[in-house]
C-alpha cells in the first residue's frame, strides 16, 4: 500500500530549545545564585540540564534529567570534607620540609600533581556516571558501568605516553578513554559500542603537535645557550644575535597562533569522529559538525565579554587609581574604601555572573544545538526495544567534579 500523504514521521533528533527561553532560566539563575551567594548554583545547574534534556527530542519523545540540586549539594559537601583534610595535611607537609632539601620540595609538588590528576579522571567519570543515570527517554533510563579505577588507569598510561612523545599520542588517547566510556554507556538493558579510528584524526592534530614542538626546541635551545634562570635582556645582546633570536620568537609566536586554531578545528574533528563512531545494536551515529558557525559564535561571546571588562575597567580606574595611590601614601578615607568595594563588587559580578551567562547563552546554547542537529541515525527505530535495567546509579551528585570545577553545567 502507498503511504499516507497526510503522514509525517518523527523527526529521528530534534533541537527545540530557543535562546529566548533559555535566556529567562540564565537570568533567573543568575539572580538566586547572587542573592543566595552563590549556594544555588546547584539548583541552577540543574534547571538549565532540563531544560535542554526536554528540548532534545528522539523520535519526537524527550530526554528527561531526573537529578536535583541537592543531590549535587551533598556530593559537593561530601567531597570537600575529603579534600579540606588532604590539604591540610600537604600544607603541614610542605611547612616542615626543610628549605636545604628542595629535592623534598620536588618530590612534595609531584605527588601534589599526581593527586590533583587522579581525582580529575575520577571526577569526571563519575561526573558522566551520575549524568547517566539521571536520564532517561521513554522511561527508560541510561547508565555507566565500568570501573573508575579502570578508567584512572587507562587515562594515566596514555597520559604518560602522551608526555614522552610531546603529544603525538594524544588522539588516540582521547579516542580510547571515550572507547571506555561509550562501551559502558547504556540505554536500559542494551550497551553502546564504538568504532573510530584515531589515525583520522592525526592530520588534524599536526598543527598542534608542530607547535609544541617548537616550543619545546626553543625552551630547550634557549637553556643551553643562556642556562637554566638567565634572564636574557635582547637590547644588550649583538646585533646578529638579537635578529636571531626575534627571529625565533617570531617563528614561535606563529605556530602558537596557528596551534591553537588547529586545537579548535582538531576538537570539532573529534567530536564528529566520537559520535560518528558510535553504534546501538543495528543503529548507527553519524556527525557533520562544522566548526566556522561554532567558532564565530565562540569569538562573538569572547568579544563582548572583554569589552565588558573594558568598559568596567574604563569607568571605575579613573576614580579608583588616585584613591588607592592616596590609601599607599597611609590616608584611609571611608568614602575611597566604599568606592573600592563597589569597584570590586562591579569585577566581581561581571566574572562570575555576566560572563558565564554570556558564554553558556552564546557559545554552549550553540554547541548543543549544532550537535544535535548535525547527528544522523540509522536505523533509530533499534533503540525502542531497549529495555529498563535494574541497575541504580549513585545516590549523590558530582561531588569531584563541583569541588575541581569541571564539567560545566
Amino acid at each position: 500500500m502507498d503511504q499516507d500523504p497526510a503522514f509525517n514521521p518523527p523527526e529521528t533528533l530534534a533541537f527545540t530549545a530557543r535562546r529566548t527561553s533559555f535566556a529567562k532560566v540564565l537570568t533567573l539563575n543568575a539572580l538566586l545564585t547572587l542573592i543566595t551567594l552563590g549556594m544555588y548554583r546547584f539548583w541552577a545547574k540543574t534547571r538549565v540540564r532540563r531544560y535542554f534534556w526536554r528540548n532534545i527530542r528522539f523520535l519526537d519523545d524527550p530526554l528527561e534529567y531526573t537529578g536535583t540540586g541537592g543531590e549535587l549539594f551533598v556530593g559537593f559537601l561530601i567531597v570537600i570534607a575529603i579534600l579540606f583534610p588532604l590539604g591540610l595535611i600537604y600544607s603541614a607537609i610542605g611547612a616542615v620540609v626543610p628549605p636545604d632539601h628542595p629535592e623534598l620540595e620536588i618530590g612534595l609538588e609531584i605527588t601534589y600533581y599526581i593527586v590533583l590528576f587522579a581525582l580529575l579522571q575520577i571526577g569526571f567519570y563519575r561526573m558522566w556516571r551520575y549524568r547517566m543515570s539521571r536520564t532517561t527517554w521513554r522511561g527508560v533510563r541510561f547508565g555507566l558501568d565500568g570501573s573508575t579505577w579502570s578508567y584512572l588507569k587507562l587515562s594515566a598510561g596514555w597520559s604518560v605516553l602522551c608526555a614522552l612523545t610531546l603529544g603525538a599520542a594524544y588522539p588516540w588517547m582521547q579516542i580510547d578513554l571515550w572507547r571506555y566510556q561509550a562501551r559502558h554507556t547504556r540505554l536500559g538493558d542494551h550497551t553502546f559500542r564504538f568504532d573510530g579510528d584515531a589515525g583520522k584524526l592525526m592530520l588534524f592534530w599536526l598543527p598542534v603537535f608542530t607547535a609544541i614542538v617548537i616550543n619545546v626546541g626553543v625552551a630547550v635551545w634557549m637553556v643551553m645557550t643562556y642556562g637554566l634562570n638567565t634572564v636574557v635582556r635582547i637590547g644588550t645582546l649583538p646585533p646578529e644575535e638579537r635578529e636571531m633570536l626575534m627571529t625565533i620568537i617570531g617563528i614561535t609566536l606563529i605556530a602558537d597562533i596557528i596551534g591553537v586554531f588547529g586545537y579548535l578545528y582538531y576538537r570539532i574533528r573529534q567530536t564528529r569522529l566520537q559520535i560518528s563512531g558510535l553504534r546501538f545494536a543495528e543503529a548507527r551515529f553519524h556527525s557533520r559538525l562544522g566548526f566556522w558557525r561554532l567558532f564565530l559564535f565562540g569569538l562573538l561571546a569572547a568579544v563582548l565579554v572583554l569589552a565588558m571588562f573594558a568598559v568596567i575597567i574604563g569607568l571605575i580606574a579613573p576614580s579608583v587609581y588616585p584613591e588607592f595611590l592616596s590609601m599607599r601614601r597611609g590616608g584611609v578615607d571611608p568614602g575611597i574604601l566604599g568606592n573600592l568595594f563597589l569597584s570590586g563588587a562591579a569585577l566581581f559580578i561581571a566574572a562570575v555572573i555576566i560572563s558565564p551567562f554570556v558564554w553558556t547563552l552564546l557559545f554552549h546554547f550553540e554547541v548543543i544545538k549544532q550537535t544535535v542537529k548535525t547527528t544522523i541515525i540509522d536505523n533509530p527505530q533499534v533503540l525502542e526495544h531497549a529495555a529498563q535495567s535494574s541497575a541504580k546509579g549513585p545516590r549523590t551528585g558530582e561531588g569531584l567534579a563541583d569541588a575541581l570545577d569541571i564539567g560545566g553545567f
